[in-house]
């Protein structure tokens, strides 16, 4: 399967996601720690069962790669908490474009990282990607500067660095494992931080919260080993980080589709031919 094809079918899970968690978050009963620890442990639990079908584990962390799967996991769950918690500050207009910001980080972090060769052409790309992003999301003269910008500015540094780094040790470790790990790894970090947060897991005893964390933890699971997927197969993190941005695009479609919201149509056109076109200029 072609890391094209890959990376559009993480995009497509991720959008779902994107609007599930909005759903979750806006709930006053809702806790950023509890959604963070649900979310990671389902996850690590389907990868478990895919590992099943897939004939059990074929890579095992070493000692030496031990410190390296306990700071990605750090990465993805500080992002984690301090993404749903943003949702509880901003709009989620301002929060999907101040997250957006991770994907300038990780062009930063590929060629310094990773030693991929930044050519003007995927600089270009990238921009054009994120000013689309920007544009279909944009409702205001101006961004208000609290505690919710700065949750999602820090959540969006630490998947920067989660990405950059998770791209770096995939390149000689399975995918399905190193998510397995990492997940439960994250899961018990959150545990250890905050250990009253079992008390807020109630929320998810409501048959309507429970569906809605495992579709998003399946989900996050399966576009999760694409996304890994797709890189151990291009070795292209400067392209696939930019197009990843577009799932913010999907996610406006499916909104308009499924959720009627027609607000701000021009706008959101035009942000997405720009993404397009973007997106075309990078895999070409």
């Amino acid at each position: 399967m072609s890391w094209q094809l890959l990376v559009g079918l993480s995009i497509l899970l991720y959008s779902v996601n994107g609007l599930l968690h909005r759903v979750l978050m806006k709930n006053s009963d809702s806790d950023p720690n509890a959604q963070a620890l649900m979310f990671t442990t389902l996850v690590g639990l389907f990868g478990v069962i895919i590992l099943f079908f897939q004939g059990g584990f074929k890579s095992y962390i070493s000692l030496s790669q031990l410190p390296s799967f306990l700071l990605i996991s750090g990465f993805v769950t500080a992002g984690s908490i301090y993404a749903f918690k943003g949702f509880k500050y901003i709009e989620a207009s301002e929060h999907t474009i101040l997250l957006t910001s991770s994907k300038l980080w990780s062009l930063l972090g590929a060629v310094l990282f990773l030693g991929e060769t930044l050519t003007a052409r995927k600089l270009l790309a990238g921009l054009l990607i994120i000013a689309g992003v920007m544009i279909a999301e944009w409702r205001k003269q101006k961004f208000v500067i609290n505690a919710g910008t700065w949750y999602v500015l820090i959540a969006a540094a630490s998947y920067s660095a989660g990405e950059i780094l998770s791209f770096y040790v995939l390149r000689d470790f399975d995918s399905t494992a190193f998510l397995v790990y990492c997940s439960f790894i994250s899961a018990l970090l959150i545990f250890l931080i905050n250990p009253s947060v079992l008390s807020k897991l109630y929320f998810y005893a409501r048959p309507k919260n429970l569906g809605n964390i495992v579709t998003v933890s399946i989900n996050d699971a399966l576009a999760t080993l694409f996304l890994f997927n797709a890189y151990q197969v291009g070795r292209n993190a400067l392209q696939i980080g930019p197009i990843m941005a577009t799932q913010t695009i999907v996610t406006v479609i499916l909104a308009l589709t499924f959720l009627k919201e027609t607000d701000s149509m021009p706008q959101k056109i035009v942000g997405s031919l720009l993404a397009v076109v973007g997106t075309m200029v990078m895999i070409t």
